[in-house]
């Protein structure tokens, strides 16, 4: 009997060491070093007066802890992107594009299945000639990164277009928000098309190339995702068209300027044919009163 109780008890302690060693443990360990780490960070960079100069300019240094702790990297270290700041004050650190840069290698490091579909696009082979394109920051955020489901994340639906006209404005801007699809979009809509409905995210390229679903012998398979049939007509007209005299958008300018006017018109005789009609009952109530002033 004695014999059983010790098998049992060095079963039962084996088990417990086993327990103590499952990933969860190490994982709660991670979590914590992290957390001690971060703590350490914003000490400094919680705090909102944190500033520095750069080319003349001053650059803000704060982390909102709030919305860095809600973000999809909350449990994140600061160092798992800033890699190498170990001493205090920093020394040698990065600042603008060379930041930008450095933070979003680590990016591709970790995310390298998106990475690839990434650097196959045109902001992707925009990165490999050297040329400034949109990078994984400036899409998703940096230390306020949500999913793309979340209304407060910079890829969710009815963000997109404020997110891509910060590289991509001018006509291209004005053209969106002027159509149908982005004032529907920007008016909270869910069903009209956002950009990336349309131009697709981290595989985006150009209307020229083949498998591109802006490519005119792709485009009414794109349209299809919403409208029902895929009419050809869809590849023939112009989706980012300026309201102006000339160019794609002249028909629709002519037009809109036709109902624009109309409608002055139309409302000014309404506002004429009702001071007619207000003269007339005023001028007959004047009469009827001075009739029954001359009877008396």
């Amino acid at each position: 009997m004695r014999s059983q109780k010790y098998i049992v008890a060095f079963i039962v302690g084996f088990l417990i060491s086993l327990l103590a060693a499952v990933p969860g443990s190490q994982a709660q360990t991670k979590l914590e070093q992290d957390s001690a780490v971060n703590d350490g960070c914003l000490r400094c960079h919680g705090a909102q007066g944190l500033k520095t100069k750069q080319d003349g300019k001053v650059v803000s240094l704060w982390v909102n802890e709030e919305a860095f702790g809600k973000s999809i990297h909350g449990t994140n270290s600061c160092t798992s992107c800033h890699q190498g700041y170990t001493d205090f004050p920093h020394q040698g650190t990065l600042k603008g594009e060379a930041l930008s840069q450095q933070t979003n290698a680590r990016c591709r490091e970790c995310h390298a299945d998106v990475t690839k579909v990434y650097m196959a696009g045109a902001h992707g082979k925009a990165l490999s000639e050297g040329k400034k394109t949109a990078l994984c920051s400036d899409c998703h955020g940096i230390h306020n990164i949500r999913k793309h489901e979340d209304p407060s994340a910079m890829v969710y639906k009815n963000n997109i277009p404020h997110t891509c006209t910060k590289c991509h404005e001018g006509r291209i801007a004005i053209s969106y928000e002027e159509s149908f699809h982005g004032k529907a979009v920007l008016l909270g809509s869910q069903k009209s098309p956002s950009c990336a409905d349309c131009h697709g995210s981290h595989d985006i390229l150009g209307p020229k190339a083949a498998n591109s679903p802006v490519n005119k012998n792709n485009i009414p398979d794109t349209c299809a995702k919403c409208h029902r049939v895929p009419y050809e007509n869809f590849a023939k007209g112009t989706e980012h068209f300026v309201l102006e005299k000339g160019g794609p958008g002249e028909p629709m300018f002519y037009t809109l300027k036709f109902f624009v006017w109309l409608t002055i018109i139309v409302i000014t005789l309404l506002i004429i044919h009702m001071e007619l009609e207000l003269y007339r009952k005023l001028k007959k109530a004047l009469e009827k009163r001075k009739a029954e002033k001359e009877g008396l």
